[in-house]
């Protein structure tokens, strides 16, 4: 039987790489993204703590050496605690946050994590779908949680749903 190559479409040559482990080794690549995305979120020690602690899983793509998104969180006693998602601007509405944090959410139940929580700001709606079309759902608020003074809503995803997702290809288009 011959492969129909005319069939699949070849990968876009610009594409983003499939969400890889991150470590101490992006630690600029990471902080330089987050100025990017969220205007500089966490300190160099947070990054350094985030990449290099023991029980911390940290997934991001990648075009050639400039990280484009990432997902992180730590594991504890059987939960993954999401502590950032993070897309360039640039490369937003495209799926890769949807990619990376579906890889974290994978990576974390293959470890024995049954579920998976995270705090999201109240007035942040795009993470709020995100993390909706996922299957999280707000078990909670956090008051004035934000130095802005944004609430955050506490969500809560059961990891057995995470089989479930299919992981959309990017958008190019």
């Amino acid at each position: 039987m011959t492969k129909d190559w005319c069939a699949e479409e070849p990968p876009h040559p610009f594409s983003p790489s499939a969400p890889l482990a991150l470590d101490l080794n992006a630690l600029g690549p990471a902080q330089a993204l987050d100025r990017r995305a969220l205007g500089g979120f966490w300190s160099e020690s947070q990054w350094q703590q985030e990449l290099g602690r023991q029980g911390s899983l940290c997934f991001g793509q990648w075009q050639g050496q400039e990280l484009l998104s990432l997902a992180s969180g730590w594991l504890v006693v059987g939960e993954l605690q999401l502590t950032l998602v993070a897309v360039d601007p640039s490369w937003r509405r495209r799926g890769l946050g949807r990619q990376v944090l579906t890889t974290l959410l994978q990576e974390a139940q293959r470890q024995g994590c049954g579920q998976a929580s995270l705090e999201v700001a109240e007035s942040n709606g795009a993470a709020q779908g995100l993390y909706g079309g996922l299957g999280f759902s707000t078990v909670g608020i956090r008051r004035r949680y934000y130095r802005n003074g944004d609430a955050a809503l506490i969500q809560w995803l059961e990891l057995k749903h995470v089989e479930e997702v299919r992981i959309p290809a990017p958008s190019f288009h």
